[in-house]
């Protein structure tokens, strides 16, 4: 029976056991992946993981995918090659902080764009609500799956496999729906935005209620429903790897950690630098 053994992703831990590998001339095989690294060898699989995730996140992933797949808007998509790269938050240039400041969170925002665009059915729709905020991202970026697999024996790399999957564009326009509603609410809010983190938005609590009410109405327009969380004592630091947010929200004490991870594409730089090192021969065939 295979073994795998699960650790935390960190690019010096990775890079410790590809070099321990190479150095005893093992065959392997790294997929370097967005969120996961796995190391194959004869003797099992090392997965090393960001996170993990519940059973019922996979489940609901696999009927989002089937329901894109079965979907003519989604096939369209999917057609058009619609793929662009957005970012989930915006990036502050310095830490900000306020006794108080206002919130407004799209409910279900990303279930809400597949379903209103129908690229997922009803059911699917439902079954994506009901799982926690922080599961529904990944559970719809799991349409975006991508990974580089490294086949390596006698301590050299032997061939590069680049895989991305088919319904990635659907993810990428989902992204840049939501990323185009809160831009929009960011031009509204002007010098009063402060931040924006996927689905809610942070802005100054003096903002004029005209604002506000052409935010809300803007909101209903595009048929996002929203609500607003009380927050309190708001504070940002932001440096080049991460950001951390605190803040009092609905009476309890929070803070969150938005990693800038960029593990998965030094581990790629990592391992194209030990292919370059290496002296191409006869026998070695490398595919891009």
């Amino acid at each position: 029976m295979e073994t795998e053994t699960r650790l935390k992703r960190t690019a010096k831990n990775i890079e410790f056991q590809i070099n321990l590998l190479n150095k005893l001339m093992m065959p392997f095989e790294v997929q370097n992946g967005t969120y996961t690294t796995t190391i194959v060898t004869q003797n099992g699989k090392t997965r090393y993981m960001m996170n993990t995730y519940s059973l019922n996140v996979f489940r609901v992933a696999n009927m989002i995918k089937r329901d894109v797949l079965n979907s003519e808007n989604a096939n369209a998509i999917i057609e058009a090659k619609y793929f662009k790269t957005n970012f989930g938050f915006s990036d502050l240039k310095k830490s900000y902080k306020a006794k108080k400041v206002l919130n407004i969170d799209i409910t279900s925002a990303y279930a809400t764009c597949l379903v209103q665009n129908k690229l997922i059915t009803q059911k699917t729709y439902e079954a994506l609500k009901k799982l926690s905020k922080k599961d529904r991202l990944p559970c719809v970026g799991m349409l975006a799956t991508s990974h580089t697999k490294y086949f390596y024996e006698n301590g050299e790399c032997t061939n590069v496999d680049i895989f991305r999957s088919h319904t990635a564009p659907v993810f990428f326009y989902v992204i840049d729906e939501i990323n185009y509603i809160m831009q929009n609410i960011q031009f509204l809010l002007g010098d009063k935005y402060i931040f924006h983190w996927v689905d809610g938005i942070f802005f100054d609590f003096n903002t004029d209620k005209k604002i506000i009410k052409m935010i809300e109405d803007f909101l209903t327009q595009q048929g996002y429903e929203y609500k607003y969380e009380d927050v309190q004592n708001f504070k940002v630091e932001a440096d080049d790897k991460k950001m951390i947010l605190k803040m009092i929200k609905n009476g309890s004490a929070k803070q969150y950690t938005i990693g800038k991870d960029n593990v998965s594409k030094e581990l790629n730089r990592y391992l194209s630098d030990l292919i370059k090192k290496q002296e191409t021969t006869i026998e070695t065939s490398i595919t891009k």
